[in-house]
Order: C-alpha cells, then structure tokens, then sequence
C-alpha cells in the first residue's frame, strides 16, 4: 500500500525541488519517514489478525508542507497521516526495515517486535487480543527481551 504512495511523494518532492530551484527558494532537505503501529505491521506482513486502521502512525521528520502532501496522497486511498504521531511513544533502541529509497526521503518501518512492545504497554487494554495472538504464535527472544527490559507483565493479557 504504502510503496506507491511513497512514490508519488518522492515525484512531488522532486517537482517541489525543482520549482524552487527556478524561482530561488530553499529545497526541501532529505527527509525520513519511520512508519509505526497498526500499518507497520501491516507492512511487514506479520501473520495477526489485524483490523484496518484508517490512519497512518510515523515519524514523519520534515517540513509541515511535505507531511500535508503525504495526508492528500494518503486521502486518495481513504487514509489519513495521524498528525499527532510525534506524540506515540516506542522503545528507544527500535530498529526499522528500509521501504523506499531515494536521493530525496527514506521510509522506513519499525520491527514488529517494537511495536508490539509498545502497544502493549502504552494500550494494553485496546491491544489486548493482539498481543494474546502474537503470544500464542511463538514470539521471538526479541519480544521477550523487550518485555522484560520495559517491565511488561505479560500475564496481564491472560
């Protein structure tokens, strides 16, 4: 889903940069995008039994104008970019999987692990049958690891 978003942003930006190169202005500087929550997983294809989120969870480090584009672009498909993202805590040493490249952004997602770690110790409640199914399909010593370095009591989601 998000591959080909990401290209049309990637064209846009290039667009962008290119009016502003004729007219003198500043060009937007080489951007991240880290992708988070619900379409992380989504995008790692993890085998869960996922509900379709309507927005899209990321760090989106840029200008304001650039994260307005990706909304529209998102808009086109009946998303949204959850503008509030910043504000989504994940662990700190999280690691991310490289989606697009390009001489202007990189997208990235984060591990599964991560953001399973993270929904459920920031919205255990919410996440409760998430994390019930990842635990019964073998989790990864990563997950464990994780769980106990947060202090995350998994016997709460039995």
């Amino acid at each position: 889903m998000l591959q080909k978003i990401f290209e049309e942003l990637d064209v846009w930006v290039e667009q962008e940069n290119g009016d502003i190169a004729t007219s003198g202005g500043i060009r937007i500087p080489f951007f991240q995008i880290k992708v988070l929550g619900q379409t992380a997983l989504a995008e790692i294809k993890i085998d869960l039994d996922l509900f379709e989120t309507q927005d899209l969870d990321a760090y989106v480090m840029c200008e304001e104008r650039v994260k307005q584009k990706l909304d529209d672009l998102l808009r086109k498909i009946n998303k949204q970019y959850d503008f509030l993202s910043q504000e989504i805590w994940m662990p700190r040493e999280t690691e991310y999987k490289i989606l697009y490249k390009s001489k202007r952004f990189e997208a990235s997602v984060a591990l599964p692990e991560y953001v399973l770690i993270s929904k459920a110790l920031k919205a255990p409640t919410k996440n409760r049958t998430l994390i019930l199914e990842y635990l019964a399909k073998k989790p990864t010593d990563l997950f464990f690891n994780l769980a106990k370095a947060y202090g995350l009591d998994l016997t709460e989601f039995f």
